[in-house]
């Protein structure tokens, strides 16, 4: 009998809600994985939530429960759905490990606790790098975003005005997410590797030998973005990563 999964997918804004955004890729991803450990998906649980606490997340919730009743694994794209470690945590305890991160195959409690600390330290450091930028934008006397920064002080402003600007600003906010991710040495040094690979062996296709290229991207000493070793399903995942980042 094949192993059975129930999904839950989240994304933060109403607007990616609308337009699939994030929501289509996180249903490509479990889809491959699904497929990649035999199973079957049985249910899909999705929602739309932009709170800070979890126990708001109402879809989580009876995705957990379905899999309790069907003895189901809880199947989710990524773990950036939860904030930390505490909360994803929390979860797998309630699961008794049944859940499954399709960026982290091989879950227990000291790898999902080792991947969000590091995950931490990279957000530690994107957020000392922007203040660092934020610091000489404003030596060199540039405009700051935020309300004030792009309207002045009058907030006499219409419900269109402010859509704009917070459009505008996760827009700005995206760019600077997408700039750290180009800049990172790790993506640089796999995109570098992957480009000469494909020089030598062809280009990435559905047939290509994850496993061959992960051993000797770790033969070389390469590490993911985060600064792990490579496994089959890391490489795979920062290919499709990175070439969002560098073939756009």
């Amino acid at each position: 009998m094949s192993k059975k999964f129930i999904s839950w997918r989240r994304v933060s804004t109403q607007k990616q809600g609308r337009s699939g955004l994030g929501i289509e890729a996180q249903e490509t991803l479990i889809n491959y994985f699904v497929e990649r450990e035999g199973g079957s998906l049985i249910a899909d649980y999705v929602e739309v939530y932009t709170g800070t606490d979890l126990q708001g997340c109402t879809e989580l919730r009876k995705a957990m429960e379905h899999c309790k009743r069907k003895g189901a694994t809880l199947i989710i794209a990524k773990t950036d759905r939860f904030r930390n470690t505490k909360e994803a945590l929390d979860v797998y305890d309630e699961m008794e490990g049944q859940i499954y991160f399709c960026d982290l195959p091989q879950t227990d409690k000291f790898t999902l606790t080792l991947f969000f600390a590091l995950a931490e330290r990279e957000a530690l450091h994107i957020s000392i790098r922007t203040k660092q930028a934020l610091n000489a934008k404003r030596k060199r006397g540039e405009a700051m975003g935020g309300a004030v920064g792009q309207w002045g002080k009058n907030t006499n402003k219409t419900e269109e005005d402010r859509e704009k600007q917070l459009e505008y600003a996760r827009e700005r906010m995206a760019e600077s997410k997408r700039a750290v991710a180009q800049n990172n040495p790790h993506n640089k040094a796999f995109w570098e590797f992957i480009t000469d690979w494909q020089k030598i062996y062809g280009k990435i296709c559905r047939g290509t030998n994850w496993i061959e290229i992960a051993d000797e991207l770790n033969r070389r000493g390469k590490q993911t973005s985060s600064g792990m070793e490579f496994t089959e399903v890391r490489a795979r995942a920062m290919y499709c990563n990175c070439k969002r980042l560098y073939r756009n």
